[in-house]
């Protein structure tokens, strides 16, 4: 079972979606396991008619609530904590989820995903390989919201702004954690490339440059949203996208 969207990505990434026997309403990743809640909001009576042998959650700050780690205890279930935040998280989850699902599954299935993790390891470096002409290019990722009119921009220590400092682009804002921007908070930041993520009604305010030459990229990667072993493909095409932007004539 998986209680964290970038999981069940994950397990669906590595070919182990089968396994699932429950997930979040979250999940964007194509299952049929049925939605069990979500980490923070505990269906206990889902969890136990699902009867896993592994919880994967994804730790919040808060830590794992009592209520699951006491029915998993009573029941036997192996509570398995994925951290997901940093690109370094996501790099670990791949190899830690297909091993922690190995001992479930006959020899040929788990070097199936062993070589399915290996390869999503490779499409990772490939997302984070240096692009040319990268260097002194500030860029500002952010998601749009569809009911904020502010920009929820991702932190230094994001596994987004990560990827692309590992490609050779500098931070347009220099602070850790998420941050709320209002238009004039973006002005004064002046970012060189704006990604958008997300399809919300704010991004359409900066369909054209803004002033100082602003160049705005809009990006439909909803897996971007949801960390994890599902992340390598949508990094890989935001990678030739800003290629392409930063050998523009």
């Amino acid at each position: 079972m998986s209680l964290s969207p970038g999981v069940t990505a994950t397990l669906v990434k590595l070919g182990a979606e089968d396994l699932l026997v429950g997930r979040t309403p979250w999940c964007v990743a194509p299952v049929d396991a049925p939605a069990v809640g979500t980490l923070l909001d505990i269906d206990a009576e889902a969890l136990v008619r699902a009867n896993p042998s592994l919880v994967f959650v994804q730790p919040p700050a808060q830590g794992i609530p009592s209520v699951l780690v006491e029915l998993a205890q009573r029941k036997g279930w192996a509570v398995v904590p994925i951290p997901l935040s940093t690109l370094g998280d996501c790099r670990r989850a791949i190899r830690d989820v297909a091993a922690v699902c190995g001992p479930f599954c006959p020899i040929e299935r788990q070097e199936k995903m062993q070589m399915e993790a290996a390869r999503l390891s490779a499409e990772l470096d490939a997302a984070t390989a240096p692009v040319e002409g990268a260097a002194g290019t500030r860029v500002l990722a952010v998601l749009c919201g569809e009911e904020s009119a502010d920009l929820l921009a991702f932190g230094t220590d994001s596994y987004l702004m990560e990827t692309l400092r590992a490609q050779g682009f500098s931070a347009a804002l220099d602070r850790a954690g998420y941050q709320s921007l209002g238009q004039e908070d973006l002005l004064r930041v002046s970012p060189d490339i704006l990604l958008c993520l997300g399809r919300g009604g704010t991004a359409a305010r900066f369909d054209a440059p803004a002033d100082g030459g602003m160049k705005v990229l809009r990006l439909n990667e909803p897996a971007l949203l949801q960390p994890g072993g599902g992340i390598t493909e949508s990094l890989v095409r935001v990678r030739a996208l800003l290629a392409a932007e930063v050998h523009a004539p």
